[in-house]
C-alpha cells in the first residue's frame, strides 16, 4: 500500500525533471529572514550597551550567548538553503536525518536567543520592567523561533506520517486550548519570575514592594495554570474512552471516567478564569510586572482568554447534556404513558367482547404497577443509552454519559 508521506527514491530525487520541491523551503526562507535580522538587531543592542562601559569592559555571557546563537542560526539556515539550491547537495538536506539534526539545532539556538533577549534582566531587547524597548529584536527573535518549531512539525508530517495538528484537531478546539495554555502559564511563571529577579532579587535598601507582590503573584497563578492545563491533557489523553467503552464501565458500576473528566475541566477552567482575571487586573495595571508591552503582557491576555473559551466550552456542553436529558426522560414517560394504557386495555376487557368491564380491579392495579415500574426502569437506561449516542460535546470533546 503506497504512503503518501512516503520519500521519493534518490534515483527520482537525482534527476532534474522529477526532483521533488522542498515543502519546507518556504519556512527556511523565512527562518532566514528573521535570524537576518535577529543577528543585526543583537550587534546593535549589545554594541549600544557596551557603548556605556568602559571599552576594556568585556562582554557579559548574556551578549556573548544572544550572538552567538543568532549567528549560529542565520548560517545554518543559508548553508541549509544553499545546500537545497544544488541538486547534488540537496538529496542530503531534503527530508533526510541530516536535516531534521539541522531543524533541531536551529530550534535550540532560536529558544536560547529568545530567553536571552527577551529576559528583563540582561535588556537586550526589553527593559528593567519587561516592556519592549527593541522591537526588531523582539520581534525577530520570536518569528525566528516560529519558524524553527513549524520547521519541526511539517518534518514530522511529510517524512514521518504523524500530523500533530490534525491529530489535536480530531480531540476537539477544547483539548487544543488547554495544550496552548500549558505553553501561555508557563511564560507566565517565567516572565513574571525574570521580572522578580530583575527588581526585587537584588542587594537595595528600597524594593518596590507593590510590583514585587505581583511578581510573585504571576509566578504562582503561572505555576498552578501550566500544572493544572498539563494534568487535564494527560487525563484527556490517558483515560477519556469511546462512548461504546463508556457505557461498560457505568454498567459495571462506576461513574465512568469520561464524566469525571469533565467534571474536574469545568471546575478546573471556573477557577482558573477566576484567578486569570484577577491576575490580569493586577499584572498589567500600572504598578505591575506585565503593564509595558512585553512577553508578561502578551502572555496574561492570551491565558485569560483561552481560560474563558474553555469555561463556556464546558457551560455550554452542560448545557447541551442536560437539555438532552430532559428531552429524553419526556420521551420515555410519555412512550411509558401509552404503554400502560394499552397494558390495562389488554388485561381488563374479555377477550369475547368489547367494552367489557374489568373482573378483577384489585389485579389490575397490581399489574399497572408492574408496567409502570418496568416502563420506568426502561425509560431510565433508554434516556442514558440514548443521550450516550447523542450527547458528545457541542464542540466535539469529552463524550458525556
Amino acid at each position: 500500500m503506497s504512503n503518501s508521506f512516503s520519500r521519493e527514491s534518490p534515483q527520482s530525487a537525482s534527476s532534474p525533471t522529477t526532483m521533488r520541491r522542498s515543502p519546507r523551503k518556504i519556512w527556511w526562507g523565512g527562518l532566514f529572514i528573521t535570524s537576518l535580522i535577529a543577528m543585526g538587531s543583537t550587534f546593535e543592542a549589545v554594541r549600544i550597551q557596551r557603548s556605556y562601559n568602559p571599552p576594556t569592559t568585556l562582554a557579559t555571557p548574556t551578549q556573548q550567548w544572544a550572538v552567538s546563537s543568532t549567528t549560529a542560526t542565520f548560517l545554518l539556515t543559508s548553508l541549509t538553503l544553499a545546500s537545497q539550491m544544488i541538486p547534488r547537495s540537496s538529496r542530503l538536506t531534503r527530508g533526510t536525518k541530516l536535516e531534521l539534526l539541522l531543524i533541531l539545532i536551529s530550534l535550540g539556538f532560536t529558544c536560547a536567543a529568545v530567553g536571552a533577549s527577551t529576559n528583563p534582566a540582561t535588556g537586550l531587547a526589553v527593559n528593567a520592567v519587561g516592556g519592549v524597548s527593541f522591537g526588531n529584536l523582539y520581534y525577530s527573535t520570536w518569528g525566528s523561533f516560529g519558524c524553527a518549531f513549524t520547521l519541526l512539525l511539517s518534518y514530522i508530517r511529510t517524512e514521518r506520517g504523524v500530523d500533530l495538528g490534525n491529530e489535536l484537531k480530531s480531540k476537539g478546539s477544547r483539548f487544543r486550548s488547554w495544550v496552548i495554555l500549558i505553553v501561555t502559564t508557563l511564560i507566565v511563571m517565567g516572565s513574571s519570575a525574570s521580572s522578580y529577579d530583575a527588581q526585587c532579587d537584588v542587594d537595595v535598601q528600597e524594593k518596590p514592594g507593590k510590583y514585587c507582590r505581583r511578581a510573585a503573584l504571576g509566578v504562582t497563578v503561572g505555576c498552578i495554570g501550566c500544572v493544572t492545563s498539563l494534568t487535564i491533557v494527560a487525563m484527556r489523553m490517558a483515560f477519556a474512552t469511546p462512548h461504546e467503552d463508556e457505557n461498560v464501565n457505568r454498567g459495571s458500576g462506576g461513574r465512568g471516567s469520561n464524566t469525571i473528566i469533565f467534571a474536574v475541566e469545568g471546575v478546573s477552567s471556573a477557577v482558573l478564569f477566576c484567578a486569570y482575571g484577577f491576575a490580569v487586573a493586577y499584572l498589567t495595571s500600572e504598578k505591575g510586572p506585565g503593564a509595558p508591552l512585553g512577553n508578561l503582557y502578551y502572555s496574561s491576555w492570551a491565558t485569560f482568554g483561552l481560560t474563558f473559551f474553555v469555561a463556556a466550552s464546558c457551560f455550554e456542553e452542560f448545557q447541551a447534556a442536560k437539555s438532552m436529558i430532559l428531552t429524553g426522560r419526556q420521551q420515555q414517560k410519555s412512550r411509558a404513558r401509552d404503554s400502560l394504557a394499552s397494558n390495562l386495555d389488554t388485561n381488563s376487557l374479555d377477550p369475547g367482547r368489547m367494552g367489557a368491564v374489568p373482573t378483577d380491579w384489585t389485579s389490575q392495579q397490581n399489574t399497572a404497577r408492574e408496567v409502570w415500574s418496568e416502563n420506568s426502569g426502561q425509560q431510565d437506561t433508554a434516556s442514558s443509552s440514548n443521550f450516550g449516542k447523542q450527547a458528545s460535546s457541542s464542540v466535539g470533546e469529552v463524550q458525556i454519559s
